[in-house]
């Protein structure tokens, strides 16, 4: 991680910017909520409700993509977060897979989500500015591609997203150290 102190919007090891710290809440509640409602809707019978989840679930979605970019890009910017405490390699290689496969996933949920929207063809809402689509007819391998894509992305993403929780509780109530309060924006050190 580059370390420019001085700089408020720049991560250190000692404190997360106030940006690192709201987009990584933002992102998270928002796909936890996106994942539960997902997992309601999806037994849901045809009706105006599930018709209107679809489309909230949509929204959404397109959100937390333009978002998770900004994030990827400001992770790129400001590299990957150094641990705070001296962790064994194993530790420190499970938590940079976990946190790159965060990444990864908070990418491959919306965008097969869209690609399953427009193969089955429906539009994808654009933060309701504007709508991508529908295609002039459907595009069934596109649809059945992203049904599975998103489908086997959110099992995982649930997995992801645990172990990241189960870690941070780990860092804080068994190593004792600091990681957690780093996430909440706190000063370390």
């Amino acid at each position: 991680m580059r370390n420019t102190r001085g700089n408020s919007m720049a991560d250190t090891r000692e404190r997360f910017s106030p940006f690192t710290v709201t987009l990584h809440w933002v992102i998270g509640i928002t796909i936890i909520c996106l994942l539960a409602v997902g997992l309601y809707m999806a037994d849901l019978p045809e009706s105006a409700w599930r018709s209107d989840l679809y489309g909230y679930h949509k929204l959404a979605g397109t959100a937390v993509f333009l978002i998770a970019a900004l994030r990827i890009l400001w992770r790129w910017r400001n590299g990957m977060p150094e641990p705070v405490a001296d962790t064994p390699r194993w530790q420190h290689t499970l938590a940079a897979g976990v946190h790159y496969g965060l990444l990864v996933a908070t990418l491959a949920m919306p965008l097969s989500g869209a690609a399953l929207s427009y193969g089955k063809g429906h539009s994808v809402p654009v933060l309701g500015l504007f709508e991508i689509g529908p295609p002039a007819q459907k595009i069934p391998w596109l649809g059945d591609a992203g049904s599975f894509i998103h489908y086997w992305a959110g099992w995982v993403l649930i997995g992801i997203i645990a172990l990241h929780v189960l870690g941070a509780l780990k860092h804080h109530y068994v190593d004792k150290d600091d990681t957690l309060k780093r996430m909440f924006g706190s000063h370390i050190g």
